[in-house]
């Protein structure tokens, strides 16, 4: 395609437009094109992948540069769709929190508490947990919070004030479950011994990484990709509020937008508050350096999560690993170019709910993953949404 030369629509041809090429814009683009839609991409930074983007160390392990993600869900439709575009091996995520000197296992379980609490009073624990919660494999913080028992109270006070320290969002307001998936089960008490972090049916990652599942999704004739361009630049809300201008010439077919809602409406009402971590690298000469892939230390003032990529590659590497350290959560302003989740607060949802409202008199806009929709969603979400919307047009 030439880009000089597009213009508007084409009236013999359905166009879409997709803006942001993270996982939720790579598979929306990837949905448009097998739908009979001619795609054009914009993606501001100099490369695919946003919060999902990796690269290989001098070492050669492959990492996320954001910190880990995972592959679970028990969404079939989610695992059929992304698994056409790489193989996937199947995999277990194991985590661990430091609590008074000792590597406990996450979630919680009879072996955490026997860590923690000594043989007997972990028997009695998982006893009461066993009779309060008789249908449950995994009990929450805010189940244990809600109980009539002191005991089962006094757990949850526990978890709440050695694990669940971390500025980060939670499902609703009165809630203390983290609404992020990769920190989700720090709030549950496994009754059992189960290690797993996920308890999802399918638990997964991509042989060659989530780089390349999303560059084989946009791997596709119908798809132009732009990358390092602000589409902004050069797509608009006409003042009538309900028209996208490409280019200054409305534009008819479907948008799929991504990016912090309110850059779309150029800051009307404010900047949204978003948070991120910020991540740095060691490369080491040892096969292994962690019991598991992540240690969580939420106490710590330098560094909240410690993860060893290797474990999350397969990569057959001997001699070699690289950890991924991350800082506490930190807050951004506009012009960042990848804040990593939404700061959420009664203020702060009500501030979106203004930009939504705009984006309904649009409707041709259609919003999509995590940073537009203000919200956290897994990787699994994240296609189920995409699947969802372009289904709907």
């Amino acid at each position: 395609m030439n880009w000089n030369s597009f213009k508007g629509c084409n009236v013999k041809t359905k166009n879409a437009l997709v803006i942001g090429l993270g996982i939720s814009g790579c598979a929306a683009a990837r949905l448009l094109a097998e739908s009979g839609y001619t795609v054009t991409c914009f993606e501001g930074e100099s490369h695919i992948g946003g919060a999902l983007f990796e690269e290989e160390r001098p070492n050669g392990i492959r990492v996320q540069t954001c910190g880990p993600h995972i592959f679970h869900t028990d969404n079939e439709n989610a695992y059929n769709f992304i698994k056409r575009f790489g193989s996937f091996f199947p995999y277990r995520h194991r985590v661990v929190v430091s609590i008074n000197n000792q590597m406990v296992p996450l979630p919680l379980n009879a072996h955490s508490l026997e860590m923690l609490f000594g043989p007997k009073q972990a028997e009695s624990l998982l006893s009461k947990l066993s009779v309060a919660f008789p249908d449950e494999k995994r009990v929450s913080v805010d189940q244990l919070m809600a109980s009539s028992d002191a005991k089962l109270n006094d757990l949850g006070r526990f978890i709440i004030e050695n694990i669940l320290t971390l500025d980060i969002n939670h499902r609703s307001g009165s809630s203390f479950i983290p609404a992020d998936d990769s920190y989700m089960n720090d709030a549950f008490v496994d009754i059992g011994s189960d290690d797993c972090y996920y308890t999802e049916s399918i638990q997964s990652m991509p042989m060659q990484g989530f780089m390349s599942i999303m560059e084989q999704m946009i791997d596709h004739k119908a798809i132009t990709a732009y990358l390092d361009i602000d589409a902004l630049s050069r797509v608009s809300i006409h003042q009538d509020g309900s028209t996208v201008l490409l280019d200054g010439v409305p534009f008819k077919g479907p948008v799929i937008y991504t990016p912090s809602l309110d850059k779309l409406f150029g800051f009307c009402y404010g900047a949204l508050p978003y948070r991120r971590s910020r991540t740095s690298f060691v490369d080491m000469d040892i096969d292994f350096h962690n019991e598991c892939a992540v240690i969580l230390t939420p106490k710590a003032k330098d560094c909240v999560r410690v993860s060893e990529c290797k474990y999350m590659t397969l990569q057959s590497i001997e001699g070699r690993t690289s950890l991924c350290m991350e800082e506490p959560f930190t807050s951004v302003s506009r012009g960042l170019s990848e804040p990593f989740e939404p700061a959420h607060s009664s203020e702060s949802l009500a501030l979106y709910g203004k930009y939504a409202e705009l984006a309904k008199k649009c409707p041709s806009v259609r919003l999509l993953g995590r940073m537009a929709c203000y919200r956290n969603y897994s990787i699994s979400e994240s296609i189920e949404q995409a699947i969802e919307v372009v289904s709907s047009l």
